[in-house]
């Protein structure tokens, strides 16, 4: 047998490893969880996240193959602690999927799901960072990431529209992925042309914020309308960028034609130059309307009053684009905890939306100091 074959026979032995530990840490979290719900509701507890977690080990095994840095490199000998990382990532999001659909989710348990989808979120920063600083990265762990990425936001809004805080069009980015491989897999079936795509770091990146948006909107902190409202605004870029994405893998959009690519560098430097810098601009506007009619320093409360000045930082920063997505992410969800005390009106719906559409693309042209920028377009452990 070659030593390749023996590191993919290895690699399949420690996957099926670590599948049994994964359904024994579910077994021993139902267990415990029987101090909560009645024997039933666990049943159904452990049944739904067994099944996403076996689903997550039966993508795993057919990509073992990929466990190499790439096509011309032979297979590592382990997963490594990365892959490892990313499967521990799979395992929390297995979990979260057992609370979906369960009656009588209190705020004391739906601390459960809610802790475990934010580590998830955390681990899909962190292992391509370990990766590289272990010498260990592979195309494996590329594929894994994307096929979590995809599962969480199945997983994660299921959960949230179940807990009433998103509303159920939000699921239309959880098919956007699913709906995309499957036009592709057509396409091919049909002998049709399918275009690869350039890399992108915002692509990631706006996929990075739906998970930080679902990992804050799970926990029973902040409410309906203003959670509704913002995932319409987080998911309208990314929905968008699938769109795109589709018309250029199926040929609609030629990326090798000259005039295309001055159509959309237009369309870039037209974001970039005007409408994200008048974003800024109306942040700052609307926020002064919206503190105005509901008189946010009229009141006895030093905290709001606390919040209200803290908003208003958040607001100068952003329009003078100093770390402008940092603070467009503090702002938002200052914001949002003000709105629990105020009924949301149209002018803080367009405020909320500026902030998110300012966190997720940047602050553009006559940026001061775009250090945030360039943190969420980098991968983590790379040198640049």
């Amino acid at each position: 047998m070659s030593e390749s074959a023996n590191n993919l026979h290895a690699l399949r032995r420690e996957l099926n490893v670590l599948a049994y530990l994964g359904l024994a840490l579910l077994v021993v979290f139902s267990v415990f969880f029987l101090y909560f719900w009645p024997l039933l509701q666990v049943t159904v507890l452990l049944i739904q996240s067994s099944i996403i977690w076996l689903f997550c080990i039966y993508r795993a095994l057919g990509f073992m193959a990929l466990n190499r840095l790439d096509d011309n490199s032979p297979n590592y000998a382990d997963l490594g602690w990365a892959n490892r990382l990313s499967l521990l990532r799979g395992w929390l999001i297995a979990l979260t999927a057992g609370f979906i659909f369960q009656p009588g989710l209190s705020e004391n348990i739906i601390v459960f799901p809610a802790l475990a989808y934010l580590v998830a979120a955390v681990i899909d920063r962190i292992d391509g960072y370990i990766a590289r600083i272990t010498k260990h990265q592979s195309l494996l762990g590329s594929r894994l990431d994307t096929e979590f990425d995809a599962l969480g936001l199945l997983i994660a809004p299921l959960l949230a529209v179940w807990l009433g805080q998103i509303h159920w069009s939000y699921l239309s980015v959880s098919l956007a992925y699913y709906l995309f491989q499957w036009g592709q897999y057509r396409r091919l079936r049909n002998s049709r042309p399918v275009f690869p795509l350039a890399a992108n770091p915002e692509r990631r990146a706006v996929a990075g914020f739906q998970m930080g948006f679902l990992a804050v909107v799970l926990w029973p902190i902040l409410e309906p309308p203003a959670t509704t409202i913002a995932g319409f605004a987080f998911m309208l870029p990314l929905l968008v960028g699938f769109l795109i994405d589709w018309l250029t893998v199926s040929g609609r959009i030629n990326r090798g034609s000259s005039d295309t690519n001055n159509l959309l560098l237009e369309a870039y430097r037209l974001i970039q130059q005007l409408l994200l810098p008048l974003g800024r601009i109306l942040i700052g506007l609307l926020l002064g309307l919206s503190f105005y009619r509901k008189d946010i320093f009229s009141t006895d409360s030093i905290i709001t009053t606390g919040i209200g000045l803290l908003v208003i930082l958040c607001a100068l920063m952003i329009l003078a684009g100093m770390a402008g997505r940092v603070f467009a992410l503090i702002m938002s969800c200052l914001f949002c905890w003000l709105l629990l005390s105020y009924e949301m009106t149209l002018i803080d719906t367009a405020l909320l939306c500026c902030i998110i559409w300012i966190m997720q693309l940047g602050t553009g042209k006559l940026s001061l100091w775009l250090w945030d920028d360039r943190w969420v377009k980098k991968y983590d452990g790379s040198s640049s």
